[in-house]
């Protein structure tokens, strides 16, 4: 992942191919709706429809949700001004580090590859330096 400072136009450039990774993860989502939604109508006969079709509504009603939440909790966006930045914040899942920077207007935007120490170190160094406070 490459994190650059523009001090000119005060703004942070990330570059780690997260937009096409979520363009990819919504399409997903939006072709496993549709799925959920034909197949028991086309496919399934009565009798199938009944154990078959909760199962189809269930996996329906988790892709809506997650497609909901994609667009209104988390953004891909790679430039982003300093003013949008509210915090850096860290989380511990399963024993990996994971960040993101919080913005202001609610939305999360995932630093994805950081994997070694330096790496690490050196974003929070960067962010330091900028005036972004770390969670």
């Amino acid at each position: 992942m490459k994190i650059k400072f523009n001090e000119n136009e005060k703004t942070i450039e990330i570059k780690d191919g997260l937009k096409q990774q979520y363009f990819l993860l919504k399409m997903s989502l939006i072709f496993t709706l549709i799925n959920s939604i034909l197949f028991p109508v086309f496919v399934l006969d009565e009798k199938q429809l009944k154990w078959m079709g909760f199962i189809w509504i269930i996996l329906g009603i988790t892709s809506l949700g997650a497609f909901i939440y994609h667009i209104r909790k988390k953004t891909a966006s790679e430039k982003l001004n300093l003013s949008d930045i509210n915090s850096l914040t860290e989380k511990q899942l399963f024993g990996r580090k994971r960040f993101s920077l919080k913005l202001t207007n609610g939305k999360l935007r995932d630093l994805m590859e950081m994997k070694k120490e330096s790496d690490i170190i050196e974003m929070k160094k960067l962010f330091e330096n900028i005036g972004i406070r770390t969670i």
